[in-house]
């Protein structure tokens, strides 16, 4: 009787666990809808995939994948995979990375073919068209199993490989490729992190040299300097007596090194034309009327005593101004015709019309000056 009445009890307890399989945390995974496979992991990230790696919103440096080439038998989704394994290995906290239908989308509306580049001398305008710092290429190559795997890291500026990988997987599968990209893509991303944290070299050179510099506002010395600049935007200052003062601004890449040889304009000459016109003009007129009256002063006798005149009167020593006239003469009119050129570069020449009026009309009709004189 004991049994018997001890079966109902046991059968409740049985029916009451099955009804509520979820009791505490431990029975989730075990009893009821939660039994079964647990749920997929996320998939990584696909060459397809607009958006950007994993910690894309905390970088400061954008990377582009601009492109992964294949040789050999590799599917689709093998390659779907290697683009993945690329974008995964790069993933940092500091580095944006983009591929895939964001990069062809982008390149697609960019003028020329920058879909199709290849080499250095194209790719500056890849990442100018990307907006992206930096570059990387890639190439796998398949052969009866056997896998070589190459990735370079491209300076998006200069267009020069400053950091290439290789993988090998002899005799793999896919999955086993796909993690050697992995690698390679860790380790160009050691490589990126490295040369972030290297300043940028900048040589400057100016025309003329011994220009004072300054760099973001603090005075850097005298052209030409040679220094280290932390990456990113700069404002160079140069300064030189006689020329006009020369601001630019400058992008340092880490780990790159640059030379700018920059030119600086002339300041025109502050020469008082109007005032030295004037007075060359006075002068001019005193010389040549003092060579006019030497001119006419030559012959005339000299002043004397009445007892050295002669029978007629007159004195015996006469003036002889010729010569000094007509180089008073000369010197007036070379002054004279100066004084008028300076006037016209004044802008005012006094016998066509004063002010500016006078000055179009002298642009626009030549200038004449005429020097008279009465030998």
């Amino acid at each position: 009787m004991y049994y018997l009445s001890a079966m109902p009890a046991f059968m409740t307890l049985v029916l009451v666990m099955l009804a509520e399989p979820v009791i505490g945390p431990t029975f989730g995974p075990t009893f009821g809808p939660t039994f079964g496979p647990p749920a997929p992991a996320p998939e990584a990230a696909r060459a397809g995939d607009s958006q950007p790696a994993p910690g894309a919103g905390l970088g400061r440096l954008r990377v582009g994948v601009v492109r992964v080439d294949f040789e050999g038998s590799v599917a689709e989704a093998g390659r779907d995979l290697f683009a993945g394994r690329v974008v995964e290995g790069l993933a940092a906290a500091q580095f944006e990375v983009f591929s895939g239908a964001a990069v062809s989308r982008k390149l697609a509306a960019a003028p020329g073919r920058l879909g199709a580049c290849r080499d250095g001398g194209c790719y500056p305008a890849v990442a100018e068209a990307l907006g992206v710092t930096y570059l990387v290429a890639g190439r796998v190559v398949e052969s009866s199993k056997n896998y070589e795997i190459s990735l370079e890291l491209i300076n998006g500026r200069t267009g020069g490989v400053i950091g290439s990988n290789r993988e090998r997987c002899e005799i793999c599968g896919v999955e086993e490729a796909g993690e050697k990209m992995a690698l390679a893509a860790s380790a160009l991303r050691s490589r990126l992190e490295a040369v972030t944290r290297t300043p940028s070299r900048f040589i400057v050179r100016s025309r003329p040299a011994s220009a004072a510099i300054a760099i973001d506002g603090l005075p850097a010395g005298h052209t030409p300097i040679d220094r280290e600049l932390v990456g990113g935007m700069h404002k160079l200052e140069l300064s030189a007596p006689g020329y006009d003062s020369l601001e630019r601004t400058v992008t340092a890449v880490s780990g790159v090194d640059e030379t700018l040889d920059l030119e600086m304009v002339q300041l025109p000459m502050k020469f008082p034309f109007r005032k030295a016109g004037w007075a060359a003009l006075a002068l001019g007129a005193a010389a040549l009327i003092a060579g006019i009256w030497a001119m006419s002063a030559d012959g005339d006798e000299v002043a004397c005593a009445s007892d050295v005149r002669d029978a007629r009167g007159h004195c015996p020593n006469l003036r002889s101004t010729r010569a000094l006239g007509a180089t008073l003469i000369g010197i007036g009119g070379a002054t004279a015709t100066l004084g008028g050129a300076w006037l016209y570069i004044a802008g005012g020449t006094p016998w066509i019309g004063g002010g500016r009026e006078g000055a179009d009309r002298a642009a626009a009709k030549g200038g004449r000056i005429v020097v008279g004189g009465r030998f």
